[in-house]
């Protein structure tokens, strides 16, 4: 058993895939295991993925007979995998050389850490970072997509109190780029893993937050790639069928989130306040995300 192991579920990864798995393959810490589950692919991806494994024997590749769902292919990524040390990956993203041994040193040193995380930095399609708009706030993309600026700086992760951290998740946490940090396998496993609706990534890092520290690193050693094709730059109904393989109504997608979100506050132990304080941070985060759907609709969102 090694003790990392890197899950790459991908479809129709073909554009970026071979960048990142060369910048997983060039790691200064080398010593792990890496599984791709190709979600029953259409374009080049079985090619490529088939290439590199025949050039690097720590790969392993495998090929869904039909579309199961990002969720789904997320998680068969964890449980065929066995290590001490679990890290997602994906096919657009990028790390930077010591990206692995900087999580593993600080996950090695410090038990109450369940998920390392070094500071990431939003690029384009040709790897150069985004643009800083003043007026907008935010990193501009090619397309004129506003992204939040990066590292969020959420020193809340960090803290020892566990609903300071869930509140930094619920009420701060944007991008969410700490779901492709290095984790505690055996913490990852206590959670619900990803459900097949949109934001499940961000309930495994709630979850994850009442069950340990977050480390948040200075050194930029991930790069978050911000392009037109990504799931989360395009519409609603689309994303809903990315994660559970399914179509859903973006409204249902909605509700099972805000219930995932009600029920990790019971998925471990806390005094009655605790709860009353993650589940009022539940509440703020509904009340700021119905806010920010009228502002889009023109009010239509709960006047029907």
């Amino acid at each position: 058993m090694k003790k990392v192991a890197i899950g790459l579920p991908v479809y129709n990864g073909d554009n970026y895939l071979a960048a990142a798995i060369d910048s997983i393959l060039a790691q200064s810490y080398g010593d792990f295991d890496f599984l791709i589950s190709d979600n029953a692919s259409t374009d080049g991806t079985e090619e490529i993925c088939q290439a590199c494994a025949r050039r690097d024997r720590r790969i392993r590749y495998i090929r869904q007979p039909k579309n199961v769902g990002a969720a789904t292919n997320h998680n068969l990524t964890v449980r065929m995998t066995d290590s001490l040390y679990f890290k997602w990956a994906a096919h657009d993203d990028l790390l930077a050389p010591g990206f692995l041994a900087a999580c593993v040193d600080v996950l090695d040193r410090d038990p109450t850490v369940v998920l390392a995380s070094p500071a990431s930095m939003l690029i384009d399609e040709a790897d150069m970072p985004l643009s800083y708009s003043a007026e907008l706030g935010g990193m501009i993309d090619r397309s004129g997509v506003c992204w939040p600026t990066t590292p969020e700086k959420n020193d809340g992760l960090m803290a020892s109190e566990p609903t300071l951290r869930f509140e930094a998740v619920m009420l701060k946490m944007v991008m969410c780029v700490e779901i492709f940090g290095l984790m505690r396998r055996s913490t990852l496993l206590r959670t619900t893993l990803q459900g097949p609706f949109g934001g499940a990534d961000k309930v495994v890092l709630a979850q994850m937050s009442l069950l340990g520290r977050f480390w948040l690193g200075e050194e930029t050693l991930f790069f978050r790639r911000c392009h037109a094709q990504q799931f989360s730059a395009s519409n609603g109904a689309y994303r809903a069928m990315w994660f559970s393989g399914r179509r859903d109504s973006l409204f249902t997608q909605q509700i099972k989130l805000l219930i995932a979100y009600c029920r990790t506050v019971f998925t471990t132990q806390l005094t009655a306040r605790q709860r009353y304080s993650c589940l009022y941070a539940v509440a703020n985060r509904a009340i700021s995300r119905g806010q920010h759907w009228r502002r889009l609709t023109g009010g239509l969102v709960g006047n029907s």
